[in-house]
């Protein structure tokens, strides 16, 4: 949902560095009715560091409380690190969000794992838009004849109202992603937790006997049987972890089960939840845009075109009047196209000075290649 604010493609994967950093509420705030992952080594870093007298102990063992007591996953987590048939068990039910929580050992790429800066990241989206006092004040100024250092006020006003509306904008992106979300949820008709979907494959046995004619030769035979035998003993083998996968997935459908029981109280919850979310959401959208609406205001109450509101723009145009090469926004733009033109010319000249040393290149090469063809033709005919 919020993946493209990160350019990551499926962040599931929960570094420690964000859970030591951040209480389950705040990260599990992105993940509703989603799932999560995480690895071993995370997991041992939590218990590392909650043992410790450091600032980061109590987030640790907050983590530890909701993946040991509230998920009850201690116990499989101890017997899931020392058994090399398992690469990932869960789901474990967080029903508050209707999370799922998974347990591997493979560490993840990392464009699917949660950072603390990926969180801090999304935090700041999410806090509500501050007026800023010096456009709110400037916004009430009349227009009128202005002088030079009038001029580069209104400039500077100007360049603060369009990286504030930048930032307002990414805000309320922001927001339309988690109402959509948080509408999604709450408009499904029969919503439930999704089932668990680790589901082992069965090893399927060779049901073709070979047979050994009496007139194969024995070293050939004793091939076939060496070959029968390695088959099936791969076979047992295949049965034996699928058997101790298949019994991760009864257990997984086991806490399905005693999550359905109580689902009609987990999912009013949910739902109270996410109407909340929403109710914040819509307050904050509305600020942004009431705010956006004044700084929008500034810029249509500037001298200063339209076609030319653009900070790069309008930084060159304050540098005019700074060092006295404009002294009003006419004279401005004039040196801009000035300069804007000239910049083109010399952009134009580089590509033509670019494609004739490719050509005399491509022509050079040509050449040579030519007098060696010719060479090489001489020596046939010569032989």
């Amino acid at each position: 949902m919020f993946y493209p604010f990160l350019n990551k493609e499926n962040p599931d994967h929960l570094d420690s560095s964000v859970l030591l950093n951040a209480l389950p509420r705040q990260v599990l705030f992105y993940y509703y009715q989603r799932a999560v992952r995480i690895t071993n080594d995370v997991y041992f870093t939590l218990q590392q560091v909650s043992l410790d007298d450091s600032a980061l102990s109590d987030m640790a063992r907050v983590w530890l409380n909701l993946i040991d007591d509230q998920l009850e996953a201690e116990s499989d987590l101890q017997s899931f690190v020392n058994n090399p048939y398992l690469k990932t068990i869960g789901p474990y039910y967080y029903p508050e969000t209707n999370t799922r929580f998974y347990f591997c050992k493979e560490p993840a790429d990392p464009q699917n794992v949660l950072t603390a800066f990926d969180l801090e990241l999304l935090e700041n989206l999410s806090r509500p838009v501050i007026l800023n006092r010096e456009l709110q004040q400037y916004s009430k100024t009349r227009k009128g004849k202005k002088s030079t250092q009038e001029l580069i006020r209104e400039l500077d006003m100007s360049i603060l109202a369009l990286q504030e509306i930048e930032q307002i904008n990414r805000h309320t992106n922001y927001l339309r992603k988690l109402l959509e979300q948080r509408y999604a949820i709450v408009e499904q008709e029969n919503l439930a937790p999704s089932e668990p979907d680790e589901i082992p494959d069965k090893p399927v046995k060779d049901s073709e006997e070979r047979r050994l004619d009496n007139l194969i030769p024995f070293s050939r035979a004793r091939s076939l049987r060496k070959k029968q035998e390695q088959e099936g003993n791969r076979y047992n083998y295949d049965v034996k972890v699928y058997f101790i996968r298949y019994r991760e997935y009864e257990k997984a459908c086991e806490r399905y089960k005693r999550l359905l029981e109580n689902w009609s109280a987990c999912h009013q919850a949910l739902y109270d939840r996410c109407y909340n979310d929403i109710d914040e959401a819509e307050a904050k959208m509305r600020k942004a845009l009431s705010v956006l609406d004044l700084y929008n205001k500034v810029l249509e109450k500037s001298a200063v075109h339209s076609d030319y509101q653009d900070v790069m723009t309008l930084e060159m145009f304050r540098y005019f009047l700074e060092t006295g090469r404009a002294s009003d926004l006419q004279e401005c733009m004039n040196l801009y196209e000035e300069e804007k033109h000239w910049h083109e010319i010399k952009a134009s000249q580089e590509r033509i000075e670019n494609t004739i040393y490719f050509l005399q290149s491509s022509s050079e090469q040509g050449l040579l290649a030519s007098e060696a063809l010719d060479l090489l033709l001489r020596g046939q005919q010569g032989q």
